[in-house]
């Protein structure tokens, strides 16, 4: 019996290099119409079988596109309920249950990394960091893939710059560090804010502004700055300093909302602009919790278009991001830098829309 076939014999008959042969299984529309019958041809001739493992190690690559990201998830979400007894169904009130918020937006643009990966033909590896900084090694990922798709709050700028020298990184909703080549991709952050805030001037008459954050990143940055040049091309003045800056999900602003509340004799404004809608969500929750109606009493906005927002009560006002896009574009800008590492960095902004709900005033 003669040897398997190997894909170097495939890259010899055809006449092309191991990489090309590499490229036509997972991205055969790459490949020039020529070259792919040549490598058919040879494929056919030798009865090659293809293998991803055998192509990684031909080309000493995996072919594996890795996705770091953070846990957005609210803790008592990672505890693992009891099932109970199979043979009773309880009966409870809708009121008992807690409104869940997935799909948040790593989840989504995890599902475009997803799809993209599909259509691709590339193998996908994902880790993720919580908010303690535990989870799943970033190094545990990063040496077992080609390239990284990296959300913001997972590493550091310094880290950032020293794996970038080893590998193709494409960064998600986040600027590069200064000096290196890294690939980005985000969203019309300011230019979002901006409508949505002039559409709170111009239609409902809003004079009167909170900004719930926190400001601690480059998306959050951006809204922030969309928010206040809205106010000031209206000859307003911008308010001073943040409100739930701490905030880090729905749960928390909640809380932090409800203790300002009880603690202090605040003056509410006319409308709470959020910087996410996890945010928002959690500032309706604790307005409801005060009897403070919105609204009526109080208008509020998010920014992020999860699905949660259209379930609450009022639906939220939202400047909604292609999250899924966001995925999408990121697997394939890296699969092009996998391809031809010397290929100059790509950075891309992608629109937004302002997704008009009750929470702000509108009947939407």
């Amino acid at each position: 019996m003669g040897s398997t076939p190997t894909v170097y014999d495939v890259a010899a008959a055809a006449g092309v290099s191991t990489a090309t042969v590499s490229r036509f299984f997972r991205s055969p529309d790459k490949v020039k119409a020529a070259t792919q019958e040549s490598i058919r041809h040879a494929v056919d001739e030798l009865g090659y079988i293809p293998s991803g493992l055998a192509r990684g190690l031909a080309e000493r690559h995996s072919g594996v596109v890795g996705f770091y990201s953070f846990s957005g998830h609210e803790p008592d979400e990672l505890l693992m309920p009891e099932p109970g007894d199979p043979d009773t169904v309880r009966v409870v009130s809708d009121a008992s249950t807690r409104p869940r918020l997935f799909p948040l937006f790593a989840d989504e643009v995890l599902r475009g990394i997803e799809l993209e990966c599909t259509v691709q033909g590339l193998p996908l590896a994902v880790g993720w960091q919580k908010r303690d900084a535990g989870g799943v090694a970033l190094d545990e990922i990063a040496r077992r893939v080609d390239g990284l798709v990296v959300l913001p709050h997972v590493m550091s700028e310094p880290m950032l710059a020293r794996l970038a020298r080893t590998k193709p990184i494409v960064v998600v909703s986040q600027e590069p560090p200064a000096g290196t080549d890294l690939c980005s991709v985000t969203v019309n952050n300011r230019g979002g804010m901006h409508a949505l805030v002039t559409h709170m001037i111009q239609v409902h008459g809003v004079r009167d502004f909170w900004f719930a954050g926190p400001v601690d990143d480059y998306d959050r940055t951006q809204r922030h700055d969309g928010f206040e040049s809205a106010i000031r091309e209206a000859g307003l003045v911008p308010p001073n300093g943040l409100k739930l800056e701490a905030t880090r999900g729905r749960y928390d602003a909640r809380d932090e909302l409800l203790k300002m509340l009880r603690a202090e004799r605040v003056r509410l404004p006319e409308a709470v602009v959020c910087a996410n809608d996890q945010t928002a969500l959690g500032v309706i929750e604790a307005f409801s919790e005060a009897g403070i109606r919105v609204p009526e009493d109080v208008a509020v906005t998010g920014f992020d278009g999860i699905d949660a927002g259209r379930f609450i009560q009022p639906g939220l006002t939202t400047v909604r991001q292609p999250m899924d896009l966001l995925g999408r574009m990121a697997v394939r800008m890296l699969s092009e830098r996998m391809d031809d590492p010397s290929a100059s960095p790509a950075h891309t902004v992608l629109p937004v829309q302002l997704l008009l709900r009750h929470s702000c005033g509108c009947s939407g």
